[in-house]
């Protein structure tokens, strides 16, 4: 689709919506959601109205995921504006890749309830989606552009902040069960309650899936075998008030899956990856006349196996102590000042030993937050990161936006962003066989200016544009002997900058209770192609929602994936992969007092055809279909 024809549509559709919302309005009054009164707690660490954050960020609410039952955490971050998931169409346990505003993996920082649970022993430190459930999730912010000041390293182009369920005020059980093609199963079952100060919430899922094979069969004479998937999770949360003031909360996590996958595209083998998730938290707060004072003290630990014809275990550990104290000086001025304290550690089979590769952060870093009543907000902050290998590394935030009254019922909200962000060289990096302890943190600066659009309740108009410059870039440079043979490889800081730029669009327009419609659409783009390898220009989606009466509601989602240029080191050239756009639908139909919720979704309808990841298959048309009981 051509961009300009797009963008003139999406202005039509804008001004056609303002010029409908007075009549719209009346009759949508009715509804609860209130898309102005929403908080969010992404862009400053404690709840703020989404009116009033100068970030851009999207929230997948609890109600959002009820409508996505049956799928994954890697499905739903997938339909996110602006939010690229790479190998989620595959055979079910695909390695995942995520891009944000032209970032890859590393310039994306996952966090779990509000920790970064990155695995030292990866090459980049990403977190592994495949290790969550979507049923323990209670809801997502995602959001976009540096954060570095708040999160540390890594939160350069995204940060996406997963919560996870806690207690309940009630006694409350859920029962889920669904299954679909390819003969997975997936089933859940949650408890939580209150019980004067005591409070608990239990998890437990288990999935399964026969897969199909991931590698492309199409050079094949005989068809290559399935490649299934099993996961495992379980959540335990314990809290107890000591008092109004005092709370401790509790935390513990067992996480693991195992996957069959192919030797590369195009080719059949028999290997597994095996991976698991060990965490465990004490998390107190205190709360006083002006402010709060929070810990957070965790252990992670992250193992992975792969059984083939190069096997290979890796285990990491991250022990962090996070300390924070919110002050609010009077309604206008709040401050957030911080100590973050990471150890980490990792061991590659038995090539290597904890001692050997372990590395300290401490960084201490502060937030200030100002709220004038005239519509004007400001966010600003600052951290010093310091670590153990390369020393210190300055970065600094500031945020301001003003909303003010356009019409009746309408606001309008301009932001501007200046930001500076790190990326620290992992474990592997510096201490594997290929590691190099010289090396120095990525950097970027990264710029963005936007505008919200809210008419009324019901309707939300976004648009950011942005522009990342980045430099210090660390990549494997291999070296070679006089005759052109390999002979091992370092990794090094890159020369050059890479500047990425790019446009976000998005709309929400709840026309009545019966009918919600959704849209958007992203352009991101760098000069250098090589430099954007897998990476689409241009993605949209549209989706509507129609609830034909209380109990009944119907979904019908559009998304389009733009061209992709990849290097095929096969033929030593690069490929343009086509352009693809998948249609899905899901129902759901709550009965029995809403105690029971039947649903069904059939994705990639009209069957598809379509490349992904160039020598992997793709999913056709597929279906699940499952109950979920409320005890």
């Amino acid at each position: 689709m051509n961009k300009k024809t797009f963008l003139i549509g999406c202005a039509a559709l804008f001004t056609a919506t303002i010029s409908a919302q007075q009549t719209t309005d009346k009759a949508i009054d009715s509804t609860k959601v209130n898309l102005l009164s929403e908080a969010v707690v992404s862009g400053t660490r404690f709840k703020v109205p989404v009116k009033k954050s100068g970030k851009t960020i999207y929230k997948i609410s609890s109600e959002q995921i009820e409508k996505n039952a049956g799928k994954t955490v890697v499905d739903i971050l997938n339909e996110v504006p602006g939010v690229q998931m790479e190998g989620q169409y595959g055979s079910p346990g695909t390695n995942i890749s995520y891009f944000v505003r032209g970032g890859r993996n590393k310039n994306t920082l996952i966090l779990i309830d509000g920790v970064p649970l990155n695995d030292p022993s990866g090459i980049n430190a990403s977190f592994d989606l495949r290790l969550l459930s979507l049923s323990q999730v209670e809801s997502i912010e995602v959001l976009k552009g540096s954060l570095s000041t708040l999160y540390g390293t890594g939160a350069s182009s995204s940060v996406i902040n997963i919560k996870l369920k806690e207690s309940t005020a009630d006694p409350k059980g859920t029962l889920n069960s669904n299954f679909g093609s390819y003969s997975t199963v997936n089933t859940n079952v949650n408890l939580s309650d209150r019980i004067e100060k005591f409070s608990y919430f239990i998890s437990g899922n288990y999935s399964v899936s026969e897969g199909f094979s991931s590698a492309s069969d199409e050079n094949s004479p005989t068809p290559f075998g399935d490649d299934g998937f099993t996961q495992k999770n379980s959540l335990l949360k314990f809290g107890y008030d000591f008092s109004d003031r005092f709370k401790v909360l509790v935390t513990g996590g067992y996480d693991e899956f195992e996957t069959e996958y192919d030797d590369s595209g195009f080719t059949d083998g028999e290997n597994i990856q095996k991976g698991k998730l060990k965490r465990f938290g004490i998390l107190p707060s205190y709360k006083y006349n002006t402010g709060e004072i929070k810990l957070n003290a965790l252990y992670i630990n992250n193992e992975r196996e792969f059984i083939s014809s190069f096997p290979a275990t890796y285990t990491g550990n991250n022990m962090q102590l996070d300390l924070t104290n919110r002050h609010n000086f009077n309604e206008t001025i709040t401050l957030l000042s911080g100590l973050n304290y990471q150890d980490l550690s990792y061991k590659e089979g038995a090539s290597s030993d904890y001692s050997d590769t372990q590395f300290q952060i401490f960084d201490p870093y502060t937030s200030l937050f100002l709220d004038y009543n005239f519509g004007l907000n400001v966010h600003a902050g600052a951290r010093l990161n310091t670590h153990s290998v390369y020393g210190s590394k300055f970065v600094y935030n500031l945020n301001p936006s003003y909303t003010f009254d356009v019409a009746e019922q309408s606001k309008l909200k301009f932001i501007v962003a200046a930001s500076t962000s790190y990326i620290t060289p992992t474990g592997y990096q510096l201490f594997s066989d290929s590691g190099n302890r010289n090396l120095n943190p990525e950097e970027s600066l990264n710029l963005e200016v936007g505008f919200s659009y809210y008419a009324g309740k019901k309707f939300t108009f976004n648009a950011a544009a942005f522009k990342r410059y980045e430099e210090n870039a660390i990549g494997y440079e291999s070296k070679y002997d006089g005759q052109g043979n390999w002979i091992g490889g370092q990794y090094q800081n890159i020369e050059g900058e890479r500047i990425v730029e790019g446009v976000e669009i998005d709309f929400t327009h709840i026309f009545s209770k019966s009918f919600n419609l959704r849209g958007n659409y992203t352009y991101a783009n760098t000069e250098d192609v090589s430099t954007f390898y897998r990476i689409p220009k241009q993605t949209f989606g549209l989706g509507a929602t129609i609830n034909p009466s209380e109990n009944t509601s119907v979904t019908i989602k559009y998304n389009f994936t733009g061209s992709r240029t990849i290097f095929d080191f096969g033929s030593s050239s690069e490929i343009i992969l086509a352009d693809y756009g998948l249609l899905d639908l899901y129902a759901q139909q709550k009965i029995y007092k809403n105690k029971v919720t039947l649903y069904g979704a059939i994705n990639n309808l009209l069957d598809k055809d379509f490349v992904s990841v160039y020598g992997y298959t793709t999913r056709g048309i597929n279906y699940n279909i499952g109950l979920n009981y409320n005890f």
